[in-house]
């Protein structure tokens, strides 16, 4: 059933004109930009159809769709571009694709799930050449057009730009996230040793867990053994392993300020420390991260504690809105611009480059210290 779009409740404030203009220091304040350019209002569609799944026992509609609705009023005072924007819900992964005579087609699939049969067969109805594909995983279900979001791309950035005195690591992930394996794949690639790695429990405690790891039981051990065969009591520093100067963590930001200050604490060291966010949550960065400092991060700027438009409250930050704003910032300069060939457009998702139907997206690297977060 076609559903004309909704002014809601979230579109009653003024436009994005409240993002900070960037400078040539990168810093928090300059991390997001709209786009300074002349649009060719003729060249844009007139009539998007905009797909996205949704449950039946959600009746609001998703983040990523709010997302895309909050830059399209924006724009409709800015440059006077106000198409029709018909919104089709897949319930519970109902085919509704039918024949489509929109001027563009805008497929939101933000599942991690690969390889649905169903679904590719479904999206198979809709042309290629007037569709735009919206995946959080590298699956683009035969679309030309697609802008792919994936976590990846952070991986890849935290683990391409890490230092090069980081290279003996142990990597930590998590029972809602487990992939050791691909984040040792790439550490290898990038000629990094790989002393071991281990999933985390949360049943479990965080200062075991690390006295394990770093073999800290051992050091123990030794000491009463000693202190028995002298029939002596044995005061000592414990020990810890040596072959080891770096952690990856792949897990949520709550574990994550759990588990950074257990293994400070256990290991009574500073080792470089990189985290990469699961993506299983939308907890965002603070100002001040006294748990997290001196650790390394790659994420959305939108979970980072920068100057947002008013209009975006904390309970709408999250990955998904991020993605939907930046899709209708992507239609407007792939289809009513003619700058785009060396422009980037700083986006709440990360920076974002279209070549064609090329759509890069960069993500950005920083780092937690005392005073706040510095980008790298």
């Amino acid at each position: 059933m076609k559903i004309k779009i909704l002014v809601i409740a979230i579109l009653f404030i003024t436009s994005c004109s409240s993002i900070q203009k960037s400078d040539n220091v990168i810093s928090l304040n300059t991390l997001i930009e709209k786009s300074k350019l002349d649009y060719k209002i003729r060249s844009l569609p007139k009539e998007i159809h905009l797909f996205f799944l949704q449950t039946e026992e959600v009746s609001s509609l998703p983040a990523e769709v709010q997302g895309f609705v909050t830059n399209s009023y924006h724009y409709n005072s800015e440059i006077s571009y106000r198409p029709q924007i018909l919104l089709f819900p897949m319930k519970n992964g109902e085919c509704i694709v039918q024949e489509s005579n929109a001027d563009l087609n805008v497929v939101f699939y933000l599942s991690t799930k690969k390889n649905n049969t169903s679904l590719k067969k479904c999206f198979q109805k809709l042309p290629k050449s007037k569709t735009l594909f919206i995946s959080k995983n590298s699956d683009n279900f035969g679309f030309d057009s697609a802008f792919i979001v994936s976590r990846e791309e952070e991986k890849r950035k935290l683990i391409k730009e890490m230092e090069a005195f980081a290279d003996k690591f142990i990597v930590i992930d998590e029972i809602n996230n487990i992939d050791n394996d691909s984040v040792m794949r790439l550490l290898k690639e990038e000629e990094k040793q790989i002393i071991g790695s281990k999933t985390f429990n949360y049943a479990e405690s965080s200062q075991d867990f690390f006295s394990e790891i770093l073999k800290v039981n051992r050091s123990k051990e030794r000491l009463r053994k000693l202190s028995r065969r002298i029939s002596k009591p044995i005061e000592g520093n414990l020990r810890i392993r040596e072959d080891v100067n770096s952690f990856f963590f792949s897990i949520n930001l709550e574990q994550a300020r759990n588990l950074k200050p257990a293994l400070d604490y256990v290991s009574e060291r500073n080792f470089n420390i990189f985290i990469l966010n699961s993506w299983e949550s939308n907890d965002y960065y603070k100002y001040v991260e006294k748990d997290l400092n001196g650790s390394v991060h790659s994420d959305f700027p939108i979970m980072m504690p920068i100057e947002m438009p008013k209009f975006i409250s904390d309970e709408k930050r999250s990955r998904e809105f991020a993605i939907g704003y930046d899709t209708y910032e992507i239609i407007l300069l792939k289809y009513g611009s003619v700058k785009t060939r060396n422009h980037t457009y700083k986006g709440l998702s990360g920076k974002i480059n279209i070549q064609g139907n090329e759509i890069k997206r960069s993500a950005y690297l920083f780092e937690i210290n005392q005073t706040g977060i510095e980008i790298l």
